[in-house]
Parts: structure tokens; C-alpha cells; sequence
């Protein structure tokens, strides 16, 4: 039986086929190269970008490994609605990479980890945030960033003087 448009593994087979047409485009890719990357057919592959078939966490795996992408940024991006934060994830893989440290913590501290106070990461993650503030500002300020802004400035207009006509035809 299908559902109807409006309950929400509808919404959710939307947002998924929303991400990965996203994904997909921003690889360049096309749905034959996508699908032969997958390892299913190209029919298996349109089903899937389409959100025609069952939401598959295997499917979701095998599209992330093919477009090199994020397959916890995608599940993150379908639960919260926010298709784009699948493509914001996809080349830093940030949401994998926290999954990665939290199950190697998990590894070495066991379930002691659910008594971690939650202050002590919002603490953390504050520190990584003034960390990566810190990074752009030193990115802004470097000299490979004022040079392209610097030439970008000069092909503005020049400043016409006090007093000078703007009239460029020399009348």
C-alpha cells in the first residue's frame, strides 16, 4: 500500500530524493555513472533518486561511498528537513567524522559515556567553534585572500577626483 503524499515516510522519500539529486549534480555526475559507482542497475538507481522504493540505509551507504559524500550528513539532513546540510556535509564529512570519535570513545571509555554531561560537550564543541573561527579569520586575512580581493577592487571604476567631470566620452 502506498502512503499518502502527506505522512511522513513520504516526506522523508522526498527529502531523500531531493539530497541525492543534489549530491548528484553537485558531483557532476549522471544517474548511469551514479548507478554503475553504486553497483545496481540504472533502473535500481532512478527508483532510489525518485524515492520510489523503501528508504534502504544500504542504498543511502552505497550512494555516499559513490559520490563521496556523507552518509550520516544525508540521514541527518532527512531527519531534520534540511536537505542542504547533506551537500555543506558532503566534503568535510563532519557528521561521520563526529559518529567516528564518539564510537572510538565509546571503544575506550564503554557505557560510562552516557554519564558525560551534556555541558561538558556543549563546552567542547564552543572551543571547536572559536577554533574554526579563528581559521577563517586567518584565511580572510591571508595574503592570497587580500590579493584576490584587491584585484577583484581593481577592476571597479577608479575614483573620479573632486572636482572632475564623470562623463567618460572626454566632453
Amino acid at each position: 500500500m502506498a502512503a499518502s503524499p502527506k505522512t511522513p515516510l513520504s516526506r522523508q522519500a522526498r527529502l531523500l530524493s531531493t539530497i541525492v539529486k543534489m549530491i548528484r549534480k553537485e558531483r557532476n555526475m549522471t544517474g548511469a555513472e551514479t548507478a554503475t559507482a553504486m553497483g545496481v542497475s540504472l533502473r535500481t538507481y532512478q527508483d532510489f533518486e525518485a524515492g520510489r522504493r523503501e528508504f534502504d540505509f544500504n542504498k543511502v551507504r552505497l550512494f555516499a561511498k559513490a559520490t563521496r559524500s556523507d552518509a550520516v550528513g544525508i540521514l541527518l539532513a532527512i531527519h531534520y528537513g534540511w536537505p542542504e546540510l547533506a551537500v555543506l556535509l558532503m566534503d568535510n564529512k563532519l557528521a561521520s567524522a563526529c559518529y567516528i570519535l564518539i564510537r572510538d570513545l565509546f571503544t575506550e571509555v564503554g557505557p560510562r559515556l552516557s554519564r558525560v554531561p551534556s555541558a561538558l560537550l556543549v563546552s567542547g564543541f564552543r572551543f571547536i567553534r572559536d577554533e574554526v573561527l579563528k581559521l577563517f579569520a586567518r584565511q580572510d586575512a591571508s595574503s592570497e585572500n587580500y590579493i584576490e580581493r584587491a584585484i577583484l577592487e581593481s577592476y571597479d571604476a577608479p575614483p573620479t577626483p573632486a572636482g572632475e567631470s564623470e562623463n567618460l566620452d572626454g566632453r
